[in-house]
């Protein structure tokens, strides 16, 4: 599995946006205000706290990088096909366990075969025990 540190992300996209804000020569408010969010919104985000997806948007907008979102709505592209994993054959050292397996579903097998017939044993023992109807009308 790939790891994947959100908190560092959020930092590290919060510092960017930050240095575009600085280059660009805007205060935090007026970026606020060009982008319509509110300042704990940007705060927040510059802070790396995070920030919802509209937010993000709509500062990145602001700050000129809308190609930042083009590449996240590319309509063209195709995902790729998962790939199928190989089923490994055994090996030698392999066997055993195989081996081991055959073994625990045979016991299984023979556990509900003895159970199968327990139960019609069972059932015979019942009808026996049972007396047999009388015809009173004789």
């Amino acid at each position: 599995m790939i790891e994947f540190d959100v908190e560092r992300v959020e930092r590290d996209l919060g510092l960017v946006v930050r240095e575009l804000r600085i280059k660009r020569d805007y205060s935090q408010r007026e970026l606020a205000d060009r982008a319509g969010v509110g300042l704990t919104a940007l705060r927040s985000l510059e802070k790396g706290h995070g920030s919802t997806l509209t937010t993000l948007s709509k500062i990145v907008h602001a700050l000129g990088r809308d190609s930042w979102l083009a590449m996240l709505d590319d309509a063209t592209a195709q995902p790729k096909p998962l790939k199928k994993k190989k089923k490994k054959r055994p090996d030698v050292g392999q066997a055993d366990a195989s081996g081991q397996a055959d073994a625990v579903g045979e016991k299984r097998r023979r556990v509900a075969k003895r159970a199968k017939s327990a139960k019609a044993e069972e059932k015979a023992g019942k009808a026996e025990d049972k007396p047999a109807k009388v015809d009173k009308g004789a």
